[in-house]
């Protein structure tokens, strides 16, 4: 927040030396707004390395990476697990689910690690549900079997309900996550 600030003061006083020198063309502006685009630069050069050395944000950002919001999140948000989907379109949360449960993939940040835990217990449940109650059909598609639908509506209905259920949770639990590493490491 502080390198932000004084970012913001060094532009200001950058675009004052320009209507300096653009008022008095002399080397005084000059020098000085030389001085003040070092200083910018410096900062800009001081933030990068701060942020190449907090491991939490490079983990948040490989987690972004892996499940951003725009893609497999907002399919999650809006797919109605009643209608068959390509099972590849949920590959990055079986990624996320073997892979971020161990000691590299840990958050620092206590208060992270809880939130990215609760990601990944959500994330095993809907997959396991998914596991259990759906069936591949051909070339990728996966569905919760349709003969459900006539003989045993109930259930089907029931495990429609709860696969949605379920990737809402997902999807909710992500997005806690990300407002929290956005409000607690400025990214």
């Amino acid at each position: 927040m502080k390198i932000k600030l004084l970012k913001i003061l060094d532009i200001i006083c950058l675009i004052g030396c320009v209507a300096w020198y653009y008022k008095n063309p002399d080397w005084e502006p000059f020098i000085t707004g030389l001085g003040l685009l070092a200083a910018f630069i410096g900062l800009e050069w001081n933030e990068s390395k701060v942020i190449e050395k907090n491991p939490d944000i490079t983990l948040y950002k490989k987690l972004i990476d892996l499940l951003p919001s725009a893609t497999i999140i907002e399919y999650l948000r809006n797919k109605d697990f009643g209608s068959a989907f390509r099972n590849e379109q949920i590959d990055p949360l079986r990624e996320f689910c073997a892979y971020y449960d161990n000691a590299e993939h840990e958050f620092i940040d206590s208060k992270l690690e809880s939130k990215k835990k609760e990601l990944l217990n959500s994330s095993n449940e809907f997959l396991n549900y998914l596991a259990r109650h759906t069936w591949p059909l051909q070339d990728g598609i996966q569905s919760i079997p349709a003969e459900w639908q006539e003989d045993q509506r109930e259930r089907w209905d029931r495990t429609k309900r709860e696969l949605n259920r379920l990737s809402d949770l997902v999807v909710f639990k992500h997005q806690e996550l990300v407002r929290l590493c956005k409000n607690k490491l400025n990214v």
